[in-house]
């Protein structure tokens, strides 16, 4: 496993440490795979729960545009073809003022 690897199972680890106490539950369970933060339906409404959250328009459900999402976000994000959900209000605003994909693509 490479060091992004070991990072990222402990950024999940964690997250799923802080939304439940439930030891059955999984990280894919929560988590689209173990590479990134993006959520399952599963895991949008456990953050839900326990965080604010801010909708916005998706971007295109391109792969680069995945690939940009797995490769920039540093906290949980859900997005399917009809919705995008944030986890931090200044990726929300910033998405709601520059557009979800030119957002993206200024994201660092």
């Amino acid at each position: 496993m490479d060091k992004r690897s070991v990072e990222m199972q402990k950024i999940q680890t964690k997250i799923l440490s802080l939304v439940t106490d439930d030891k059955k539950l999984h990280i894919k369970t929560v988590f689209k795979n173990t590479q990134t933060l993006r959520l399952t339906k599963v895991g949008l409404k456990l953050l839900s729960k326990e965080y604010d959250k801010w909708s916005v328009d998706p971007p295109a459900l391109s792969a680069g545009n995945l690939i940009q999402l797995l490769r920039k976000m540093k906290y949980p994000y859900y997005i399917d073809k009809k919705k995008m959900v944030l986890f931090t209000e200044k990726d929300a605003f910033l998405a709601k003022l520059a557009g979800t994909q030119g957002w993206l693509d200024a994201k660092d």
